[in-house]
């Protein structure tokens, strides 16, 4: 019941207004074209200014008219509204690329902050671990594991902040870019 009174409350809403459209925008444009009859053309028809205007400028002969211009008001209202949905539509697609493009920025940059600093620890340990290896030295798992996974982390990081922005795939917006990293930093684990 609730979900018929939200799509049907809209549709008496828009026909109420195209109804008013017809009626005031044909009645207004013919007003003013008789209007304009009168005072530009020099014989044109009689306006009873006095005694019955009303009468005069809408008679049952002009009503073909009337008909044409209510139905050109409400053409262009049509038109109008339709534009406008399309350019509000235009506009929160460019508005989310925008975001998009700005976070995929940052991203980048944070990516670059962190790498330099963690990679260059991180490489430091790994190097270490291969120097005691290569001692025949044994190296815990507990800091081996890790520090591959940091690496394949910023590797991860790196790859969705600067490749995939510039592949085919590329993220629509910030969502997309979570669920991006996301999976990829579950594949690591």
């Amino acid at each position: 019941m609730r979900f018929q009174q939200k799509r049907i409350i809209p549709m008496f809403l828009r026909l109420g207004k195209a109804v008013i459209f017809f009626f005031i925008g044909g009645a207004l444009i013919h007003t003013i074209t008789m209007l304009l009859d009168h005072y530009l053309i020099n014989e044109s028809f009689h306006l009873n200014w006095q005694g019955n205007f009303v009468s005069s400028v809408f008679s049952v002969p002009m009503t073909p008219m009337m008909v044409i211009y209510g139905m050109s008001t409400l053409a262009m209202y049509v038109i109008w509204a339709r534009q406008k949905k399309a350019v509000l539509l235009a506009n929160s697609i460019k508005v989310q690329s925008e975001n998009t493009e700005a976070v995929l920025k940052s991203m980048q940059r944070l990516t670059g902050i962190l790498a330099e600093h963690i990679a260059v620890r991180n490489a430091e340990i790994m190097h270490w671990i291969e120097t005691r290896k290569k001692k025949g030295q044994q190296v815990s798992q507990k800091v081996e594991k890790p520090v591959w996974e940091i690496a394949n982390a910023l590797q991860s990081l790196s790859a969705v902040s600067f490749v995939i922005p510039y592949t085919d795939n590329r993220p629509k917006d910030v969502k997309d870019i979570e669920k991006l990293l996301r999976s990829k930093l579950d594949e690591i684990t």
